[in-house]
């Protein structure tokens, strides 16, 4: 995942850093059945420009459209709406 968003940030080396704060941010999950989709909704970080970054790791998670294990429901990253 660092590698993903390196290209993205100003200060490569603290991508692991910023991965961190994500794995510390609360999340929701909303179950979409019309779409067979599990919204992980994560809260927004204290910085844009970190919120930024992020999406671009979620573009290339979505692109996978993995699927959450032993269900039918495709796994989409978003952050959440303030």
């Amino acid at each position: 995942m660092a590698n993903i968003i390196r290209p993205h940030m100003a200060h490569k080396d603290e991508a692991r850093l910023l991965l961190k704060q994500v794995y510390n941010t609360d999340t929701s999950l909303e179950i979409d059945k019309v779409n067979k989709i599990l919204n992980i909704n994560i809260h927004r970080l204290i910085r844009w420009k970190d919120d930024t970054i992020i999406e671009k790791l979620y573009e290339v998670f979505n692109q996978t459209k993995t699927k959450f294990p032993n269900m039918d429901l495709i796994l989409f990253y978003k952050l959440a709406v303030s």
